[in-house]
Formats: structure tokens, C-alpha cells, sequence
């Protein structure tokens, strides 16, 4: 069977904008080309994010930089690509994947006023079924799972480092006891609090509840009661804490973070995991919906390892060991509003 081929990694947004504006050096041009070599959509890529770069920059002046001129550059380097093919013959979904955590990261950096003391909002977004990540101003790494969208304002206020995470994230916080970092969840209603260390983060709106694993350092748990009162609660390494939104509660356990922070190197482990839990990693990772027609597999308990796996490839270890039968059916409507996902309906096998 042939070895399936690995891509390039996506170069940084600024190295794109050095080559755009023709100012990369000869061993970055390589890099940018060798992307762009890679897969007809890199083109397509590359050039919207020309076009943004244009209309955003017409009516600025730029010191030796002439906007309209770059864009043409980068639109007529790839005409003169002898291997390009038709690249509109991919679907406009494979498109948008492509290119929707450099069009939502640029369009937030691109809005800005004429003031230069008011903090800017930048809002990276990872697209459902991938994973991003991203440096923070300060040195601080964030992963972003499926379906995750941080913000963040620049620059960082005075007294603090403050961002909002709306789904899951892992964060590799650079150390500074001036300045805490605070991740802001829930609309709000709890934020975590370090000075330096790392630590998964699953708050996705709607889940109910929110996770909170710490790897290594020290974390400061935040919740706020609705008479205003402050509840702190301070997390060890390999520590879990799950907040109940519902009830305020807040449910301590020890556990091991490789488990929880799997999906970063696109891993999916799991270790007597309840099975409601197992489907809605599931659904994050592969962006699918679970449909379970029997309640009792949601009694289910599921112990598995998933490197570089298919999910119908998992869907099938699972009707094996658990003895669950699965249909996947796709549901279409409007591309443009993001209308399209598979679902995936459980039945019991063993009745």
C-alpha cells in the first residue's frame, strides 16, 4: 500500500505577509514556495489573503510598501506556476478550511483604528475537525481544539493578561508574576488564573459543564456564586476539576494528563471513560454528531488508544467491543452558512 503522503506545515501569518509584500529573505521565499508547491488550495490561500491585505491597506500609507502593487505580484507569481491546474475544482468547503484560521486571525489584526493607546481584539478560531495553535504577545503557546475560538486584546492591559477561550485549549503560559494570565470562560462566570505554567481548558457553550486539567505549576479556580461572592479553588499537577453550571458544584479528581491532552499531537486515548464522554470527544475531533437511540449504551465504559485513525475506523473497534451498531448519514444545506456535518446514529447490537 503506498505511504500516505505527509503535507507542509502552513508558514506563519507574518512570514505570508513578508512574502506578499516582498520583503522575505531568498530561504524564506523557499519556505513560502514550497507551501505553496504543496496543494493547489495554498494558492488560493495566498491569495485571499493578498486581496484582505489590499483592500484593508488601500487608503493607508504604508512606508515602502505599495498594497495594490504587492497583491499583483503575488497574483501573477502564480499564474507564471507551470503545474497549476484548475484549483476551483476543489469544493468550496475544502476552501474555507484551508484558509479560515488565516482569515478570521487577519481580519481581527486588519480592523483597526487610528488610535494607538485602544487595546485591538484578535480572535483566533480553529474550523470543526482541526486544530490550531497560536503565540500569544507575551511568549505564551495556545493549542486550540476543534471548534475552539480564542480572543485577546492587544496590547495585554496593564495589570494583567487577560483572553477568553470558547471551547478547548491548552495553554503553555510564559511566566510572569506581574502580570497574571486569566482565561475568561462561560460568558464570565469562571476564569482561570495562573503566573506560569500549563494547563487543558475544556469549555465548550452549551457542554454544561467546564474541565480544567493542570499539567504542571499551580492554577487558581474562579467561580462567582450569583450574590457576587468569589469561590476560589487552587489545582495541583494532574488535578482535574469539572464545574457544574448548573448546580455551581465543582468535582475534584486525580487523573493523568496524557489522557487529556492527547489531542494535541491528534491522539485520542481513553481509560475506562464513560462512553458519553468517549462520543463527545468524538464529535469534537472528527466534527460529527452522535445520535443514540438506545439509552443504555450511554451506561457504556470504553478503554482505547486512536493514532491517525479514520472515524469509521473507530466506529468499528467500538460495534467489535461494545457491541454497537452505527449509521453515518450526511446532512446538507447551505455551504455558505456552514450547513453541512455527518451524523452518526448508535444502536445496541446486542438486543
Amino acid at each position: 500500500m503506498e505511504e500516505q503522503r505527509k503535507h507542509i506545515e502552513e508558514p506563519e501569518t507574518s512570514l505570508l505577509l513578508l512574502y506578499i509584500g516582498g520583503k522575505a529573505s531568498a530561504e524564506e521565499c523557499g519556505i513560502v514556495e514550497n507551501w505553496l508547491h504543496d496543494k493547489e488550495e495554498n494558492e488560493q490561500t495566498l491569495l485571499q489573503i493578498a486581496r484582505i491585505y489590499h483592500v484593508q491597506y488601500t487608503h493607508k500609507r504604508i512606508e515602502q510598501r505599495d498594497p495594490l502593487k504587492a497583491f499583483e505580484k503575488v497574483q501573477e507569481r502564480i499564474r507564471q506556476r507551470v503545474w497549476k491546474k484548475n484549483m476551483y475544482r476543489y469544493s468550496t468547503i475544502a476552501a474555507c478550511l484551508a484558509v479560515g484560521f488565516f482569515l478570521s486571525t487577519l481580519l481581527s489584526w486588519w480592523n483597526i483604528t487610528d488610535s494607538e493607546t485602544k487595546a485591538q481584539m484578535v480572535t483566533v478560531h480553529s474550523n470543526p475537525g482541526m486544530r490550531t495553535s497560536c503565540n500569544l504577545p507575551d511568549g505564551t503557546v495556545a493549542y486550540l481544539n476543534s471548534g475552539s475560538t480564542l480572543t485577546y486584546p492587544v496590547p495585554y492591559d496593564k495589570d494583567k493578561r487577560a483572553v477568553t477561550l470558547d471551547g478547548e485549549g491548552y495553554f503553555k503560559v510564559t511566566h510572569d508574576p506581574e502580570k497574571p494570565f486569566i482565561v475568561n470562560v462561560a460568558d464570565g462566570k469562571m476564569r482561570v488564573k495562573v503566573l506560569g505554567t500549563e494547563f487543558n481548558l475544556q469549555a465548550y457553550l452549551g457542554e454544561g459543564q467546564i474541565e480544567t486539567t493542570l499539567v504542571s505549576g499551580k492554577v487558581n479556580i474562579e467561580t462567582e456564586k450569583e450574590n457576587g461572592t468569589v469561590v476560589r479553588q487552587e489545582l495541583s499537577p494532574s488535578m482535574k476539576a469539572t464545574y457544574i453550571l448548573s448546580t455551581g458544584k465543582m468535582n475534584m479528581e486525580t487523573v493523568n494528563p496524557v489522557y487529556e491532552t492527547a489531542w494535541i499531537e491528534g491522539k485520542l486515548m481513553f481509560y475506562n471513560s464513560p462512553l458519553p464522554e468517549v462520543l463527545r470527544d468524538l464529535s469534537y475531533f472528527y466534527n460529527v454528531k452522535f445520535e443514540v437511540k438506545d439509552p443504555l449504551i450511554k451506561s457504556y465504559y470504553f478503554t482505547g488508544t486512536f493514532i491517525d485513525k479514520q472515524l469509521s475506523q473507530i466506529l468499528d473497534y467500538l460495534q467489535i467491543s461494545s457491541g454497537i451498531d452505527y449509521k453515518i448519514r450526511q446532512i446538507t444545506g447551505d455551504d455558505s452558512k456552514g450547513i453541512n456535518y455527518t451524523v452518526v446514529e448508535l444502536t445496541n447490537k446486542r438486543k
